[in-house]
């Protein structure tokens, strides 16, 4: 059975090259901006507004330190998982430094998830302000 989104998700698994993601053979410059919010905002937005932190980290990441509240959703995941994210909250996804977040985000967008942002910085910028 071929999968639905062939190509999409062709593009999407060469974007998202990793040490152990054979499809991904060679790199693709991926070159699109996407909305981000600063850690300083988002703490701000924890105390007062619904919102769903998504983590794309390997689960070992997550595991040595994470957002409180954060999901674990492992950016080579993303592509069988994103569908369980609700549509009408503000998502916020964040990765380590903010590039394979950058690329969740995209990802989402192009999905019909109009809220999703990256975070500035990534975890290493959210850790930086407790």
């Amino acid at each position: 059975m071929a999968f639905p989104y062939g190509a999409a998700f062709a593009a999407f698994m060469a974007a998202t090259a990793t040490p152990g993601n054979p499809a991904a053979t060679q790199p693709v410059q991926v070159q699109q901006t996407v909305p981000l919010i600063e850690p300083a905002v988002l703490k701000g937005l924890m105390a007062s507004t619904r919102i769903v932190i998504v983590d794309v980290r390997r689960p070992e990441e997550y595991a040595a330190g994470h957002i409180d509240g954060a999901v674990l959703m492992p950016l080579d995941n993303l592509p069988a998982t994103y569908a369980q994210l609700p549509h009408d909250v503000r998502l916020v996804v964040y990765c380590r430094s903010g590039h394979r977040s950058a690329q969740a985000v995209s990802f989402l967008l192009a999905h019909g998830y109009g809220r999703a942002v990256s975070l500035a910085g990534g975890y290493l910028a959210w850790a930086a302000t407790k």
